[in-house]
């Protein structure tokens, strides 16, 4: 149990970590002939927790380090550094339902032109904010609908989507035609025609007792892992491969996993209702798994153990 009253005082305005300081929020800024701001050149990386426990804090770190691998940043600052450093921001800002967000670009160039052998270091930012609501609480609860874009995720051929770039202008533009055409959401198709993910989402089908997830030209997820645990543990089969729309049109049940949205259920693709068009109850459970494994600690990183008991 986390004991509110033995928590630090909560700071006047949120504190950001930028290259190596701890910084209000007001003073916090990074250079305009950065290369993240300027070409996107760089990647990242999101976290949520509960009750004080960071949720999958070591397996987010390594996917992070990964995509800064795939992108050759350099980035001087240890894994281990980087860690704390997370810990730290989250403890000074005082948030145990958190939202972390940690951003690596490849740094600052000295003009404003394509040249990253002139970045010398990496930028380093790292966000702690109160929980973050990406699907609101009734469309978790009743389910959301969903369009299949006109917009194709970007090809691995041209951006392997396993390195959480901070390019997401692919994703932007598939929100913006999901909802200006009056849907919830989106799913994303690749250049053959298969379900690859939505934008900021992975997404998954049940069918009798088995969960069915793409398998290629997704951001492989951390919360989309954590269910494919629960699945197993559920005692269900879990395969991953390559499905069409009339799969997921056709299953039983049908929800999507991100970091701020835990698992959100699917009740309507394109028009087609999946299932009774209501959340079905395996997502249910998984939903409730989920939000039970933030809260008590499972693969969670206690940062306030002061107040813990």
């Amino acid at each position: 149990m986390l004991h509110k009253e033995r928590m630090p005082a909560k700071p006047k305005e949120p504190i950001i970590f930028v290259n190596g300081e701890f910084l209000p929020q007001s003073e916090a800024k990074i250079s305009v002939l950065d290369h993240g701001l300027m070409y996107g050149d760089g990647c990242f990386d999101a976290w949520c927790g509960r009750n004080g426990f960071v949720f999958q804090l070591d397996a987010h770190l390594d996917r992070l380090y990964r995509s800064v691998k795939g992108l050759k940043l350099d980035l001087k600052m240890p894994k281990a550094t980087m860690r704390a450093n997370i810990i730290e921001c989250v403890h000074r800002n005082v948030v145990p339902d958190v939202y972390i967000k940690v951003l690596v670009t490849r740094g600052i160039s000295p003009e404003p032109v394509i040249d990253p052998r002139k970045c010398k270091e990496a930028s380093v930012v790292i966000f702690a904010r109160e929980e973050q609501f990406e699907v609101p609480a009734e469309k978790k609860g009743v389910g959301i609908r969903i369009k299949v874009n006109s917009i194709r995720r970007t090809s691995h051929m041209s951006m392997e989507p396993k390195i959480k770039t901070l390019n997401y202008l692919n994703i932007v533009m598939g929100k913006l035609e999901a909802w200006e055409c009056g849907f919830d959401e989106a799913v994303m198709l690749d250049d053959n025609g298969y379900v690859c993910e939505c934008p900021g989402f992975n997404i998954s089908f049940v069918s009798g007792n088995t969960l069915f997830t793409p398998s290629h030209g997704i951001l492989v997820g951390i919360t989309r892992n954590s269910v494919m645990e629960m699945a197993r543990e559920m005692g269900m089969d879990v395969r991953e491969g390559y499905y069409t729309v009339f799969d997921f049109t056709s299953a039983d049940e049908v929800f999507m996993t991100n970091t701020v949205a835990g698992v959100a259920p699917v009740v309507n693709i394109d028009g087609w209702t999946i299932g009774d068009g209501k959340m079905g109850p395996i997502t249910r459970k998984f939903q409730e798994i989920y939000l039970n494994w933030l809260e008590t600690g499972r693969h969670g990183t206690q940062v306030f153990p002061e107040a813990w008991s």
